[in-house]
C-alpha cells in the first residue's frame, strides 16, 4: 500500500511539471522579462510638447528682427550677452517689435495652459509658469509702453523687470520639464 501511494504520489509530481512545462522534475528557470523603457503616458507627452512649443515660440520672438542677441542690444543695452550697458544702443522701435512678439507668445501659452493638466510630478513647475507668465506679460506690456517713450533708460528697466519675470524661475522650471533641451 505504502509503494502505490507512493507511486501514485510521484505520478500526480510528474503530471503537475508536465502541465507546468518541465517533464525533468528539475525547477524551472525563471526566464528574464524583457525590460521595457518606461513611455510617458499622453498627459505627460502633451505637457512636455506645450513647454518645448512655448520654448520654440519664444526663441522665434526672441530673433522677430532677424539678427542674434538683438533682445541685449535693442531692449536692454548690451553689445553681447555679458557687454556692459551702453543706453545708446538701445532702439526703441526694434525693442517695441520684439515686445509685441514675445507678449503673444506668452498670451498664447497662458491659454494653453489653462487647458493642458500638469502631471503631478511637474505640479511645482506649473505653478512656476502659472504665476510667473502673468508677471512677464505685465512687464512685456510695460515694455511696449516704455517704447512709446522712447526713454531708453525706462525700457531698459522695463525689460530687466521682464527677463526677472522668467530667468531663472521659468527657465528653470523648463529644465526640469524638458531636460532635453537647455533653457537660457
Amino acid at each position: 500500500m505504502k509503494r502505490a501511494g507512493r507511486v501514485l504520489g510521484a505520478a500526480i509530481f510528474i503530471v503537475c511539471l508536465a502541465a507546468c512545462g518541465n517533464t525533468t522534475g528539475q525547477r524551472a528557470a525563471a526566464s528574464p522579462s524583457p525590460v521595457s523603457s518606461p513611455t510617458p503616458d499622453a498627459v505627460t507627452q502633451k505637457y512636455v510638447a506645450l513647454i518645448r512649443s512655448y520654448w520654440d515660440e519664444t526663441q522665434a520672438a526672441d530673433i522677430v528682427v532677424n539678427s542674434s542677441n538683438v533682445a541685449a542690444r535693442v531692449c536692454l543695452g548690451n553689445a553681447a550677452r555679458y557687454a556692459a550697458t551702453d543706453l545708446a544702443l538701445v532702439d526703441p522701435a526694434m525693442c517695441r517689435e520684439r515686445a509685441i512678439a514675445l507678449e503673444t507668445v506668452q498670451e498664447r501659452f497662458l491659454v494653453e495652459l489653462a487647458s493642458t493638466p500638469a502631471p503631478q510630478r511637474f505640479a511645482a513647475d506649473d505653478g512656476v509658469f502659472r504665476a510667473q507668465v502673468p508677471k512677464a506679460i505685465s512687464h512685456l506690456k510695460a515694455m511696449i509702453a516704455a517704447c512709446a517713450t522712447a526713454n531708453n533708460q525706462t525700457i531698459h528697466d522695463a525689460t530687466t523687470a521682464f527677463v526677472a519675470d522668467l530667468i531663472p524661475a521659468v527657465t528653470d522650471a523648463m529644465d526640469d520639464v524638458d531636460p532635453a533641451t537647455r533653457h537660457i
